[in-house]
């Protein structure tokens, strides 16, 4: 596996390209024309940002098939769990329990020793995708005060 920190051009490109529904969710939660549009923009930014939570347990899953004990394992399904808790919640109490748990995954991810499972670039990718989705999730929470 390469040590390369330099992102490869696709998974950029996709990377950046998933912060779309959540700035579709944010646009409308800020910015539609009536409540109904605001609440729209409300429930797709928790449902895709639920998704891409547990999108992040399956990456750790696939990570921990080499060495698959509960402690990793443990770490792969948290994040899926506490996506779905998210959709039965409140939007408001979801949207800061999912910020949450993207900070707590991006915090482990970026403390994640390299090793043959993930590339070094993915661990530049993975920051700056949480820093991008952590800071939308502030927006969102703190326009719903």
């Amino acid at each position: 596996m390469t040590h390369t920190t330099a992102i490869p051009p696709a998974a950029r490109f996709y990377g950046l390209a998933g912060l779309l529904p959540f700035l579709a969710g944010l646009g409308l939660t800020l910015f539609g024309q009536n409540e109904a549009q605001q609440s729209l923009g409300l429930l797709l930014f928790v449902a895709y940002g639920a998704t891409i939570l547990a999108f992040l347990g399956g990456i750790r899953w696939g990570a921990a098939l080499s060495l698959p004990n509960f402690h990793n394992l443990g770490m792969a399904v948290a994040p899926s769990l506490l996506a779905f808790l998210a959709l039965l919640l409140d939007p408001a109490m979801a949207i800061n329990v999912l910020g949450t748990g993207f900070v707590v995954v991006g915090i482990f991810d970026r403390l994640r020793r390299l090793d043959d499972t993930w590339p070094a670039w993915f661990r530049a990718l993975r920051t700056q995708l949480t820093l991008a989705v952590v800071s939308l999730h502030l927006i969102v929470a703190l326009s719903l005060k």
